[in-house]
């Protein structure tokens, strides 16, 4: 008999297929849709029945598996759950680069691909640019948020596909993306910048910043927009590795900020001519605070947004493997409750040197924008003023008891601190004693597992022990007080989702006037702390007026 396909050893196809893959690794394997379509005896040798092992390489050959398996129990790994999840993908990947609007589950493929970002290790992004997802985004978010727009009201929705499509948005963004859209940057800017300034109607939290712990009380407010925090889209169900998995919606202002940001970097600070050349001559001028030519140009060169795709092309990132960046991201994403603060916040990322900027829109539009249901038509907002911060963490570990959190209205505006406590420096971390010695315990510097890459301060969480609390300290370091002002910041990470709330207050009390200011936040993807920032003089909810900010962090001080 002479030799056919139908007599050819199933080894051998499995290699043949795969050495096709490795050729063309991205979208769906068409030559073995080709071959199984050939004949009944092909589609049969082929199936995941007879050989579990081609779909296993298929796999591993197309995606990352690394934060899978960190993350999910050997079960739901299995080669049936592998094969539908290479289908789910597959599936997700032809409806973007056929720019599909009307998927009858658009939100589903655009959280399939929102998962492979924060999974990624380098092929999950390879098989994301293969499907055209910037094109297919600009087009997206043009099309629904201007007919939402068109709505009541005139406020774009923040519903599950608009949420989706701008974190992916975001997750896309390059700096050679922002170079050649120049004609749609300004476009981009509109469109988002609702979801970015407009804290009244799109919160930055996943849970009401107010609380620190999911008992306590959630006080609603009233204004013309509504009942504050507003409702929002919190969870859907996907399938995910072959299990209907609930998927836990991330709040759409963060990545919109994010991608405000990146955008309005693109345009520097103008120099004013008159500022003094350094530091030197500065002070030989006899003028001891405000920024320089120096500063001005060091601010436009180094405080610039961090993008995830500038990582493209490196698998590891800090000594890491690129994905464990994204763990905290996935934790709020695809777990429930995880049994420790490590699952939403990684040991060690907020620990370092910190640059970026705040941007604020302007008082009286945002005081309209507050009084009146009518979204305005533009957004105008004042320059990016500087940021800069060096922040410290101290962890309480178990048995040690943590600072104690107040239960009443205050706590949020002293960043869940309790009022009148008082923190020393002491050999081993600080100590926190409460007003009239309620309290008194010691918090101290993040414990290093051996053989931890040396790089980074960021520790994998499964060796960071039993942490109870963990409590951030910053402050404004020179040159940069000088420049832009001296701060300091204190506050603490909650443990339900990994929210940053911190107190920022003058370093010097002669700049009083400068007042203090409650910054709140997440690190995305463990490189940008973003959020918002507001005046404390007056607690009311929401805020009267607020601004928004990003910071990144960079490894040694510049």
């Amino acid at each position: 008999m002479p030799p056919s396909l139908l007599t050819t050893p199933s080894e051998i196809l499995e290699h043949v297929i795969l050495l096709a893959v490795r050729d063309a690794p991205h979208g769906p394997p068409s030559v073995l849709r080709s071959l199984r379509l050939s004949c009944r005896t092909l589609n049969e040798a082929l199936s995941v029945e007879h050989n579990p092992h081609l779909y296993l390489m298929l796999f591993l050959h197309s995606f990352d598996i690394s934060s899978p398996n960190r993350h999910l129990p050997s079960p739901r790994l299995s080669v049936p759950a592998l094969k539908q999840e290479l289908k789910m993908r597959h599936i997700a990947l032809q409806c973007i680069r056929r720019r599909d609007f009307n998927h009858p589950d658009l939100a589903a493929i655009l959280a399939t691909v929102y998962i492979m970002f924060l999974e990624d290790d380098g092929r999950n992004q390879g098989q994301v640019v293969w499907a055209d997802l910037v094109g297919f985004l600009e087009l997206l978010l043009h099309k629904r948020i201007t007919q939402d727009a068109s709505g009541e009201n005139a406020w774009p929705l923040e519903n599950e596909v608009n949420t989706l499509a701008v974190a992916l948005l975001w997750f896309i963004t390059s700096h050679c993306g922002l170079r050649q859209e120049a004609q749609l940057r300004q476009r981009i800017i509109d469109i988002l910048s609702y979801y970015a300034y407009a804290g009244f109607r799109y919160p930055c939290f996943t849970e009401p910043e107010t609380m620190f712990y999911l008992s306590d009380k959630i006080e609603l407010a009233v204004s013309s927009h509504g009942v504050y925090p507003p409702p929002r889209p919190v969870s859907m169900t996907i399938e995910y590795f072959g299990v209907q998995t609930q998927f836990t919606l991330p709040p759409i202002a963060p990545f919109a900020i994010l991608s405000q940001f990146a955008r309005a970097e693109e345009f520097p600070l103008k120099v004013p001519p008159e500022l003094p050349a350094n530091r030197q001559e500065a002070l030989s001028r006899g003028i001891l605070l405000g920024p320089t030519k120096e500063d001005v140009d060091h601010f436009n060169t180094h405080c610039n947004t961090r993008l995830i795709c500038s990582h493209s092309d490196d698998p590891q990132v800090n000594g890491y493997l690129k994905s464990r960046s994204h763990d905290a991201d996935w934790s709020r994403s695809l777990v429930g409750t995880p049994p420790t603060i490590s699952g939403y916040y990684i040991p060690g990322t907020l620990t370092g040197y910190w640059r970026g900027s705040s941007m604020t829109p302007f008082l009286d539009v945002y005081k309209s924008m507050m009084s009146s249901p009518e979204a305005p038509s533009a957004l105008p907002f004042f320059g990016r003023f500087p940021l800069y911060v060096h922040f410290r963490e101290y962890y309480c570990y178990s048995p040690t008891t943590p600072v104690p959190v107040e239960r009443d209205g205050n706590a949020f505006f002293n960043a869940f601190m309790p009022q009148g406590c008082r923190s020393y420096k002491v050999e081993n971390g600080i100590e926190f004693i409460g007003k009239n010695n309620s309290f008194r315990t010691t918090y101290v510097p993040l414990r290093r597992p051996q053989n931890s890459p040396q790089c980074s301060d960021v520790q994998d969480p499964s060796h960071s022990g039993e942490i109870r609390d963990v409590i951030i300290v910053g402050e404004t370091e020179e040159p940069y007080a000088s420049a832009w002002h001296g701060y300091k910041y204190v506050g603490r990470v909650r443990p339900s989702d990994g929210l940053i709330v911190l107190v920022r207050e003058p370093a010097e009390d002669h700049t009083d006037q400068l007042g203090r200011a409650l910054f709140r936040g997440y690190v995305i993807s463990s490189c940008n702390f973003v959020g918002r920032w507001r005046s404390i003089s007056v607690g009311e909810q929401p805020a009267e007026w607020e601004s928004i900010f990003s910071m990144s962090k960079f490894a040694a001080t510049p």
